[in-house]
């Protein structure tokens, strides 16, 4: 099993396949750059000759930008990814290319920026003085400049980038593009890590969080059971109490027996006495952890300590993921913060924690494989058959019966099917053709128009 041979051997194979159909061609390209995504392999002439596949009027070419993020994986140098950024940009995103290549580029350089965020970093760029290196910056900022375009498939595109950022560099963003998320996370200080740089774990993910939130439903389970306790307490001591008074209440009759007696109760007087209950005395109340309070160090030095003296259960990693998504939000979201003081105040701040939604088990998920669909521009209308059109209007037609109102017909729909001759002689048909009756029927209609309206604007709202 040699992975790294077989992707040079095929490789080798495809530089010099002269002749070979262009279908062939493709179908050893994703064969080579899925080996290369999934075993994270270093095969650096590949993407040079992936650029020579990425013009704007190549056939298949949402395919091969396709099969050019699969060949993307973090241990990719910078510099190779960059030229083909510079290509993408060059050949999809610029104004003299359609709606759809652009929006298709934009797709394309978000999704190969999250397999390598090394890409990213500023202080990668400005160090390499490779001809490849590019302003990641003002690329960043361009992109997300598109973000008011005309076209709508190339507007999402871009938004998507621009969300994209926020949560990995939002220092790359300017101020007006961060948004609420992104300069919070821009306050904490998130970047993406440096190409070789790691960062080493101190212990298993959220084992410090586990920590606080047993100690804390543990206070809160001892605070819930204080009054049993306190009435079992009183008991326990009315009967130490009485059997004092007993003790002390009972005459003596012989005098000998009282020395003998006297020695006793010195020898039992010695014995610790029995009224502490000495279990609940060294149990005493529970501190519960507070990593708010906490240095990173801490925090480190709590991680490790938990994860090296316990072993934990399916529960308690499920447990631990939850809690580090909720941490997560928190550090996105500012807002998260006063919610959670709100919900410690009224005592249910692990109250939210809930299951997250399962993945759709229907779908067909290949390890490693990017699905050409995936970059598609999304507003763009596909041409639907006969069978869809029908299904679409079925669907309409259930939906805006649903909206009907409720009850009965109205009394302007009953009129309409009312007979001629029972309506002949009211009052509404008698004063239609007279002057003060028509101005005022006129004037009531037009208000009854304007109100109807009205209700019609805020149905759609």
């Amino acid at each position: 099993r040699d992975p790294q041979g077989l992707a040079e051997a095929v490789f080798k194979k495809l530089r010099t396949a002269g002749s070979t159909k262009y279908e062939t061609k493709v179908l050893m390209i994703n064969f080579v750059t899925r080996l290369v995504g999934n075993h994270e392999l270093l095969l650096l002439p590949l993407y040079p000759f992936l650029q020579k596949y990425m013009g704007g009027q190549q056939r298949d070419v949402t395919a091969v930008l396709a099969y050019t993020v699969q060949a993307c994986h973090e241990q990719v140098p910078p510099d190779e990814v960059h030229g083909i950024l510079k290509t993408i940009a060059h050949n999809f995103i610029a104004e003299r290319c359609s709606e759809e290549q652009m929006a298709v580029g934009i797709n394309a350089a978000r999704a190969i920026c999250s397999r390598v965020p090394s890409v990213l970093s500023v202080e990668e760029s400005d160090e390499s003085q490779s001809t490849t290196a590019m302003d990641v910056e003002a690329f960043t900022r361009d992109l997300a400049g598109f973000s008011n375009h005309r076209d709508r498939s190339v507007s999402i595109a871009a938004k998507a980038w621009t969300n994209f950022i926020r949560e990995t560099f939002p220092g790359l963003l300017q101020g007006k593009h961060r948004g609420l998320k992104g300069t919070a996370l821009h306050k904490a200080g998130a970047k993406p890590l440096r190409y070789g740089q790691t960062k080493a774990a101190t212990g298993v993910e959220g084992a410090d969080l586990l920590a606080e939130y047993e100690s804390k439903k543990a206070l809160k389970k001892q605070q819930g059971g204080n009054g049993s306790d306190e009435d079992s307490d009183e008991g326990d001591w009315e009967e130490a109490m009485n059997d004092a008074e007993d003790e002390q209440g009972e005459p003596d009759d012989d005098g000998d027996n009282n020395a003998d007696d006297n020695t006793e109760e010195k020898s039992e007087d010695e014995e610790a006495p029995t009224l502490v209950d000495l279990d609940k005395q060294e149990a005493g109340e529970a501190t519960p952890v507070d990593i708010s309070k906490m240095s990173a160090e801490d925090r480190d030095k709590l991680k490790q300590d938990v994860s090296s003296t316990r072993i934990f259960s399916a529960k308690d990693f499920e447990k631990m993921r939850k809690l580090v998504a909720r941490e997560n939000r928190a550090k996105r979201d500012p807002r998260e913060n006063a919610r959670r003081k709100r919900a410690i105040a009224r005592g249910e701040d692990y109250d939210e924690l809930s299951d997250d939604d399962s993945e759709d088990e229907d779908a067909l998920h290949i390890n490693g494989v990017v699905n050409p669909e995936d970059i598609m521009a999304t507003a763009r209308k596909k041409r639907q058959n006969k069978q869809e059109r029908l299904e679409k209007v079925l669907a309409g037609r259930q939906k805006f019966e649903g909206k009907q109102r409720d009850g009965g017909s109205t009394n302007i729909e009953k009129k309409r099917t009312k007979n001629f001759l029972m309506t002949k002689y009211s009052f509404e048909n008698r004063s239609k053709g007279t002057g003060k009756g028509s101005l005022a029927k006129k004037r009531k209609d037009s208000r009854k128009q304007l109100t109807h309206d009205a209700k019609k604007r805020r149905r759609k709202v």
